[in-house]
């Protein structure tokens, strides 16, 4: 609890105590509800409220929230440095009890980070993380390994493609923990035989992608790459589309994204996509809420929540199909 809720409790037990003393005075019992709980505000910060996948966990944070009787403050960076900071800051003024941050670069974001510490208000980071190495005092982080995510992927890629080949991958934004995470880890667990003959940035975007990957069909032949990677749902449908406009989908042996968005299976049921590697983002977001309240009244938490992946094909897509 903060400096400042304690001041404010110890303000409301005086003033209870004053009124209670007036109501005897009047013959009435005057006594509060025992059952009565406090309330907290909290500030969330998140990345890009356009993303599905952040859309889905931040309206998991809200019903939560109604649940568990808190006030959520949502505020959107819109993947800028700046607009984060900016929201960091306005949160800070409205005195909120805690902040949810979704950092949204792995160096730049510490600053933003460091205002809520400085400003004696507990933070708390959600799914996706600082640079390694980073000293942030946070309270926990809730989310998920990102780089098991790009593991998953590298070891689906290495099970159907045995033979290996050339492959093309969509970087999402270069510096954010849940990019470069994934392109380690998949990196450290693809086969020796592949190739990656393209990256290119598409900073999460289903446009972006589109374009990039129809400028990369423009470089290689018919035949010469067999899949392709991307770091995020968005990214991978936006490439499956160019793909599908060339008319060179059947050439691709494997497309495969990062998320599980209801978008990204049902490109999977349609034969676009291949697989896509589900996190469970309204969990994340539920989770998020609860171990803040929790830490609020005074429980105690732990440093890391970390939720599981699932790996989504075609052979259990319609389990996932909303």
């Amino acid at each position: 609890m903060t400096m400042r809720r304690r001041f404010a409790a110890a303000a409301a037990l005086i003033a209870a105590g004053t009124l209670t003393i007036t109501a005897c005075a009047g013959g009435s019992s005057g006594q509060e509800d025992p059952g009565a709980e406090e309330s907290y505000d909290i500030g969330v910060v998140v990345l890009d409220l356009q993303d599905p996948d952040l859309a889905r966990m931040t309206e998991a944070m809200e019903k939560t929230a109604g649940e568990e009787g808190v006030t959520l403050r949502v505020t959107d960076s819109k993947k800028d440095v700046a607009s984060e900071l900016n929201q960091v800051e306005d949160l800070i003024t409205r005195q909120v009890d805690a902040v949810i941050l979704q950092p949204l670069d792995g160096e730049a974001s510490q600053n933003a980070a460091n205002r809520v510490i400085d400003a004696g208000i507990p933070l708390f980071i959600l799914s996706t993380e600082f640079a390694e190495g980073a000293d942030v005092g946070y309270e926990s982080y809730i989310g998920v390994d990102d780089t098991l995510a790009g593991e998953m992927q590298a070891e689906y890629l290495n099970k159907i493609l045995p033979e290996g080949g050339d492959i093309v991958v969509a970087a999402g934004i270069y510096g954010a923990s849940w990019t470069d995470r994934r392109l380690s880890g998949f990196n450290s667990k693809l086969n020796d035989n592949f190739n990656i003959v393209a990256e290119f940035q598409a900073k999460g975007s289903r446009d972006e992608a589109k374009r990039n990957m129809e400028d990369t069909l423009q470089r290689f032949g018919s035949g010469e790459i067999v899949a392709l990677v991307a770091n995020n749902d968005e990214m991978a449908i936006g490439a499956a589309s160019a793909i599908r406009d060339a008319g060179r989908t059947d050439e691709f042996k494997a497309v495969v994204g990062v998320d599980g968005t209801p978008p990204a299976v049902a490109a999977i049921l349609a034969g676009d996509m291949t697989a896509t590697v589900r996190q469970d983002s309204a969990g994340q977001g539920v989770e998020a809420v609860k171990v803040v309240r929790s830490f609020l009244q005074g429980e105690s938490v732990k440093d890391r929540y970390t939720l599981p992946f699932t790996l989504i094909t075609e052979e259990n897509a319609a389990e996932f199909e909303e």
